[in-house]
């Protein structure tokens, strides 16, 4: 894949997810993180919620939400 066609895939808001969710005094249901589960490794990526893209903080493989 070129350069070009990969930062065209990347546009919008994202960023590598995070392994846990900061900030456990949250009620359950009410944060702005959302789940996905990366499929090269199985591992859970916590992502806001109005990202478009996030790399798996353990692999770095690119996945769309």
């Amino acid at each position: 894949m070129t350069d070009e066609t990969e930062e065209k895939k990347r546009e919008g808001q994202g960023g590598v997810g995070a392994e846990k969710v900061d900030g456990g005094a949250e009620a359950g249901g009410r944060g702005r993180k959302l789940l996905y589960t990366c499929f090269n490794d199985g591992a859970g990526n916590y992502v806001d919620s109005d990202w478009k893209w996030f790399t798996c903080w353990r692999c770095g493989t690119l996945g769309y939400c």
